[in-house]
């Protein structure tokens, strides 16, 4: 019980430090996913535009 109370408080002192390890894995995860997000949905959008043209 206090190795998970151990490492949870690691955990909360992590998250509140400014440059912490939780928060740069947060950051790099948004950023991969808007990566992918604006990749993959501008050719969609276009192909939807070409689509309801052809109607």
């Amino acid at each position: 019980m206090s190795n998970n109370q151990s490492k949870l408080e690691a955990f909360i002192e992590d998250v509140n430090k400014e440059d912490g390890y939780t928060l740069q894995l947060f950051e790099k995860l948004t950023k991969t996913m808007f990566s992918y997000i604006k990749w993959a949905g501008i050719p969609f959008v276009l192909y939807l535009l070409f689509e309801i043209s052809r109607w």
